[in-house]
């Protein structure tokens, strides 16, 4: 009688089992088709996978073997259920109440990259956007009780940040896209080197001879607005240069917001002779409103939040964001949180000055 060989074995086994395998390396089975292949029970087989002591070597061995052999691939989401995850970090986006939609280029961005280095980690990442603050609350409040992500990354953050106060009294892992005073710092956070951009904006200003330097930030709330505004102020001093607080604008991050910086400066008795803004999308607003008015100023862009302000007539001076590298910090901060027990982990990933931003068309 003729033996079976390894290739009949399995046709064998799954004409009997109905097991839908492939020969030749590109095999996948679950635990219940190992088990059947083998003649084992899931239970004997479960076991001998997590070398349990009561399964002997010998089957361990063997089940090992032919899990290597069949593409044994567990099953994720009962492994994940069992443990009470869901391999889902939840990226929070800024509410969507006010004209501040361009925040998607940017969040695309770096979302490549968090994703990418959460892959590694078989985590997937969800962005939501809610509609006000109002639904951002309920919907922290129901991504913690229903356990609909394992953390979860706050952006637009606060200098007093009740959110960042809700987690942590939760236990529910986050990290920070931006710091806070919140928690005195002590938690897991990415940021932008603000107190740098402004400080080199200041100089730039400086030697290209100009005093009167004005500023445009964010809301008093904000952490990466006060920390901008601190930084200008503190730099306007080391280079001698008067402190003027009507030079300084609070807005968001938003064109209209610029427009409307460049119309109170333009209205000043005494109008500033050299205007930094913390984003270039302020910075679009206040170049319409400047073309509208036929007004001239000189512009710092802060930091290059998309393509856009590069196709201005006057191609502005600026920081680019290295958006991979932000993304990538933002998942070692993230994994950090999820582990128990782990000190908090910080980083600014380093900007690139560049003057006259082009785009480059191919």
């Amino acid at each position: 009688m003729r033996q079976l060989s390894h290739t009949d074995k399995v046709s064998k086994a799954r004409y009997r089992y109905g097991i839908n395998v492939h020969i030749q390396g590109n095999v996948f089975v679950n635990i219940k088709e190992l088990a059947k292949i083998l003649d084992l029970s899931i239970a004997t087989v479960s076991r001998a996978l997590n070398s349990h002591p009561e399964v002997s070597v010998a089957t361990q061995k063997r089940v090992l073997e032919a899990a290597k052999h069949y593409g044994y691939r567990p099953n994720a989401a009962g492994r994940n259920l069992r443990k009470g995850k869901v391999n889902t970090v939840a990226l929070l986006l800024p509410p969507g109440e006010r004209d501040n939609f361009y925040t998607a280029t940017f969040f695309m961005r770096v979302a490549a990259g968090l994703q990418a280095r959460l892959r590694r980690h078989d985590i997937d990442t969800i962005l939501h956007l809610a509609l006000d603050e109002e639904d951002e609350k309920l919907w922290l409040q129901r991504i913690i009780e229903q356990h609909k992500a394992d953390a979860v990354i706050l952006t637009n953050t606060l200098l007093h940040d009740p959110r960042i106060e809700y987690l942590h009294q939760s236990q529910f892992p986050f990290a920070t896209l931006g710091r806070s005073a919140t928690l005195n710092g002590a938690f897991n956070w990415v940021d932008l080197d603000f107190s740098n951009v402004a400080s080199r904006a200041v100089e730039q200003g400086k030697q290209a001879g100009f005093r009167h330097i004005a500023l445009v930030t964010l809301g008093q709330e904000s952490s990466q607005g006060a920390i901008f505004t601190q930084s200008w102020r503190e730099a306007l001093v080391q280079n001698d240069l008067p402190v003027n607080e009507e030079y300084l604008f609070h807005g968001e991050l938003s064109e209209v917001s610029g427009y409307e910086a460049l119309r109170y400066f333009h209205s000043l008795p005494v109008p500033p002779d050299y205007i930094i803004f913390l984003s270039d999308i302020q910075m679009l607003g206040a170049s319409f409103y400047a073309r509208q008015q036929h007004c001239h100023y000189p512009f710092f862009a802060g930091v290059f939040s998309s393509d856009l302000s590069s196709f201005l007539p006057v191609k502005p001076t600026g920081f680019d964001i290295p958006f991979t590298s932000l993304g990538e910090a933002l998942a070692d901060a993230i994994l950090n949180a999820m582990e128990s027990g782990q000190p908090p982990i910080n980083a600014l990933p380093q900007l690139r000055l560049v003057t006259q931003r082009e785009h480059k068309m191919d």
